[in-house]
């Protein structure tokens, strides 16, 4: 019945053996893997993500004379910085500070400010005409919430009146 010799049989069932072997191993690095790759990503449903990443309530100090909006370093490090690249970046940090553009979208008007290290507030500030283009003819006020993101199809930011500021009978 058996025409192959008992050492071939002895041979084949080794191999055998061997290939068992090598295939549970390689499920279990599968499985491994997969319970690695398992860890590392979220199953939580996210329904919506707020684009407006740099927001600010405006002060006084926001809408007088001096035409600067007082921006967080913490908030400008984080959102603004990274976005205009190496170069805008650094100049930002200089006296002459980095140009940005800026896309006012319920105006549908682009502009172009001045970011800049403000070291005495320990801040930045975005100069430039910020009081004629957004205070004056915006009729901004004090408490208006105002926000800023990052369009990377058109490297500027996008700007809008998120709320306006309720006002006192």
């Amino acid at each position: 019945m058996n025409n192959i010799p008992s050492d071939e049989r002895e041979q084949c069932k080794k191999k055998r053996k061997a290939s068992m072997c090598e295939t549970s191993n390689l499920r279990k690095s599968r499985r491994k893997d997969n319970k690695n790759e398992n860890e590392e990503v979220s199953t939580t449903l996210k329904l919506y993500d707020d684009p407006w990443k740099i927001k600010k309530t405006l002060t006084g100090s926001d809408l007088g004379t001096l035409s600067r909006l007082l921006l967080t370093i913490d908030l400008v490090r984080k959102q603004m910085l990274p976005m205009l690249g190496v170069d805008h970046a650094r100049n930002a940090e200089t006296r002459e500070g980095a140009s940005v553009r800026v896309w006012d979208m319920d105006a549908k008007s682009m502009h172009q400010l001045v970011l800049k290290r403000w070291p005495s507030a320990k801040s930045y500030v975005l100069l430039g005409n910020w009081n004629q283009d957004f205070v004056r003819r915006r009729d901004l006020k004090k408490g208006d919430e105002i926000g800023f993101h990052w369009d990377p199809y058109n490297h500027a930011f996008n700007f809008s009146v998120l709320q306006r500021a309720m006002l006192k009978n």
